[in-house]
């Protein structure tokens, strides 16, 4: 009887610390998940107004701008806001009403200071943070954590224009860190949105194609340096914000851009059917990275390098276009157009400028 109330006892014991227990220990494990931290304390509601920087909208005769539909494209959004202790209070993402206003009225937003993180299209890169946690890792020299991306396969980026799904479209991010929630508005001036303009994770290469005057160029692989990286910062806290332990490959395409249908995309399947470089034809390549610091101090030679390939005059080789002195590296959010230059006696000329995302009027030097 004794052995049996001993056992008794025991199970009961058993069962009334673990549902003692486990919310507690279970509480502790989420600590960096995407599901919400209980808040204790005071609560307020703030609200917030998206924009996307360097938006392009529609051209003088009214049709939308060649790549607008995909680039400004926000499929879903989300926000999040993070405590002082490095804890996810809010995880919302925007039902379609609040997607089609640009504007979202966060509720129990701690007071205090706290970090509001902005995500558009986190599809874009496998993530679906209904489901998975919102992972913070450490930042040397300070507290505060920060969300890193790692893609050791590349799967998502780098990507060309016809590879990008616009269902999923390009990722965008917006941050505002150590942010003084105060009780009624985070302004202090009720009523009054939180501006959040959204910048895309990505840079962007657009690289022109032409030949010189004496001829037709027949045009295949073309070739790029040791500049596309593995891993992201998603929410950029300066102009430059590239993970220091990014690990860098080349990338080669596998043939020149069609003319068809447009002449600004590329064909999505490896081919080896040969296209033409008509005169003075520029064919764009229009490629889509992760932020890039590349170029490390040890290196003598830049990896921010071109080459190309024809049949007809065999191989151009790799030339940099960013060079020494120059810009080391490509920001988040901004448009490096190179223009390559063909030569019969297989000379590769470049010229290259860094612009706006939505700069639309891209004015090269001419060539001598």
């Amino acid at each position: 009887m004794k052995r049996e109330l001993k056992s008794y006892l025991a199970g009961w014991l058993a069962l009334y610390l673990a549902a003692v227990c486990l919310p507690f220990l279970l509480a502790g494990c989420a600590s960096d998940s995407a599901a919400p931290w209980p808040v204790d304390g005071e609560t307020t509601s703030v609200t917030l107004r998206m924009s996307v920087a360097g938006a392009v909208g529609t051209r003088t005769d009214g049709t939308e701008d060649e790549y607008a539909t995909l680039e400004n494209r926000i499929n879903t959004l989300r926000v999040l806001v993070v405590t002082d202790g490095n804890k996810i209070a809010v995880n919302h993402k925007l039902t379609p009403e609040e997607l089609a206003a640009q504007t979202v009225t966060i509720e129990n937003v701690p007071v205090g200071k706290v970090t509001f993180c902005v995500l558009a299209n986190e599809a874009a890169l496998g993530k679906d943070y209904d489901t998975e946690e919102f992972e913070l890792v450490d930042v040397p020299g300070r507290t505060s954590k920060k969300a890193l991306l790692e893609d050791p396969d590349r799967t998502y980026f780098p990507k060309r224009f016809s590879e990008v799904n616009i269902d999923k479209g390009l990722p965008m991010s917006w941050i505002v860190r150590d942010y003084e929630v105060k009780s009624g508005s985070p302004t202090g001036t009720p009523g009054e949105p939180l501006e959040a303009q959204l910048v895309r994770c990505v840079a962007k290469l657009n690289i022109s194609m032409n030949n010189d005057p004496a001829t037709e160029i027949n045009n295949t692989p073309a070739h790029l340096g040791t500049l596309s990286g593995d891993r992201l910062d998603l929410h950029g806290e300066q102009s430059l914000d590239v993970p220091g332990s990014t690990a860098y490959e080349a990338k080669s395409y596998p043939h020149a851009p069609t003319l068809l249908p447009h002449p600004l995309f590329f064909n999505d399947t490896a081919t080896t059917e040969i296209y033409t470089l008509s005169l003075h034809d520029a064919l764009p390549i229009l490629c889509y990275i992760y932020p890039s610091y590349a170029w490390l101090p040890e290196m003598t030679d830049s990896p921010y390098t071109i080459g190309f390939a024809t049949l007809a005059k065999g191989t151009y080789p790799q030339k940099a276009f960013i060079a020494e002195g120059a810009l080391k590296s490509i920001a988040r959010n901004t448009q490096v157009n190179i223009r390559a230059t063909l030569s019969v006696d297989a000379r590769l000329i470049l010229k290259y400028e860094v612009v706006d995302w939505g700069k639309k009027e891209i004015t090269v030097p001419p060539f001598n």
